[in-house]
């Protein structure tokens, strides 16, 4: 991680460079507002947040769903107006904090914009996320184009880099700068990454999260590039850039930015993902209601049904007074176990061993169909309808018949 640090007294000669100029860092307050010009009107000066990307998604080298890509820049009056630096201490605390996560890419990244290397995306596609503050750059510094790095100035006390970039790839929670001694990040003025240009705006911060933003800048500039007689400092707030439509899950009525995203819940849910309309309250909204057989012991049982329709075909034993009685049975397959408690023996009249006696079948029956080529029913050959062919007959009985 490459940082520049400076010591107050060094920083208050490099910051500026301009005669007469007051640093922001490490002085008496009363000694912090410029003398050579006024304050602007801040409404020509603001904060605008840009949202580059939308929830990222899912990586080769890392899992950014959920996390999206702001950009934030100082938007000023002028073309030649220019950033110098942005700082903050005890007495001009800056802060710029999420909710949530604050993403930083590993082993790519610095907390400079000089970590981030377009050639090597193939293989850290992360890398073109990670978070970090800048002056008018989003890549290492070019000479060719007259653009000079980023300087970092901390105190030992509070080292504020450490909370946005911790080592190893961690997510930072975000930068406050609020001690006596003050911290920066800031350009040399003799470089021109803080003009504003055309756009009239320069990037000072780009941050990936999976939260809200929110905070504030202390931010030297110089009207109209003029570091000599046009220096002033300006604290300006973080815009609330949440979602503007009453109708999204994530209206914020305080957001003053438009660029908020918006987040809406799937079809037939609410924002809490729970069903608009269940009339059986199963947890499955009616749309998606599947109607079958939903028991696992029916011949028919239907995996995708949701919602039994009552046309589950369960064989078994239909006899309340059987011992073997299934009461979840639609369909009787002849199995049915009497426990006899009186004389057992075949209690059906037509059949060649009836037993007058006999006050519960044993299942012993046999009946004479006369000749073999009439008994249709005997299943076993053994030219008599017995106790077999009739449990046999019943096994098939409510079963179609074959075309």
């Amino acid at each position: 991680m490459r940082k520049v640090l400076l010591s107050c007294v060094v920083f208050a000669c490099l910051l500026c460079l301009r005669a007469g100029a007051q640093t922001p860092l490490g002085l008496p307050y009363n000694l912090q507002q410029s003398t050579t010009t006024s304050l602007p009107s801040t409404s020509e000066y603001y904060l605008e947040v840009d949202t580059t990307y939308f929830d990222i998604g899912q990586l080769t080298d890392s899992d950014l769903t959920g996390f999206n890509t702001y950009r934030i820049y100082v938007a000023t009056s002028n073309p030649l107006d220019q950033v110098s630096a942005v700082y903050g201490n005890i007495y001009e605390p800056t802060e710029l904090v999420s909710t949530g996560q604050i993403f930083q890419s590993s082993p790519l990244g610095e907390v400079t914009p000089n970590g981030i290397i377009p050639a090597t995306w193939s293989s850290f596609p992360s890398n073109e996320f990670d978070s970090f503050i800048t002056i008018g750059i989003d890549g290492p510094a070019s000479d060719a184009n007259g653009e000079g790095d980023i300087n970092i100035i901390e105190s030992t006390a509070n080292p504020w880099t450490e909370g946005f970039e911790p080592e190893s790839g961690e997510f930072g929670t975000g930068i406050v700068m609020n001690d006596i001694t003050g911290g920066s990040w800031f350009v040399l003025p003799n470089f021109n990454n803080g003009t504003a240009g055309e756009n009239q705006r320069v990037l000072v911060a780009q941050i990936t999260t999976n939260g809200t933003l929110s905070g504030n800048l202390h931010i030297q500039l110089f009207l109209n590039g003029d570091n000599i007689n046009g220096t002033v400092y300006l604290n300006l707030p973080m815009p609330i850039f949440d979602c503007l439509d009453p109708n999204a899950c994530n209206w914020n009525p305080d957001s003053s930015d438009p660029s908020g995203q918006c987040t809406y819940p799937e079809e037939g849910l609410d924002c809490d993902g729970f069903c608009l309309f269940d009339a059986d309250d199963d947890g499955i909204c009616d749309a998606d209601e599947v109607l079958g057989c939903t028991d696992p012991e029916a011949s028919n049982y239907d995996l995708d049904a949701t919602n039994d329709d009552g046309t589950c075909n369960v064989f078994g034993c239909t006899d309340s007074s059987a011992s073997n009685y299934n009461p979840t049975a639609t369909h009787e397959n002849g199995t049915c176990v009497h426990t006899c408690t009186g004389i057992a023996g075949c209690v059906y009249p037509d059949a060649e061993n009836y037993s007058p006696e006999a006050n519960c079948d044993n299942g012993t029956c046999t009946f004479d169909c006369g000749s073999p080529d009439n008994c249709m029913f005997d299943q076993d050959g053994n030219g008599l309808i017995g106790s077999y062919d009739l449990v046999y007959f019943l096994t098939l009985f409510g079963m179609p018949c074959s075309p």
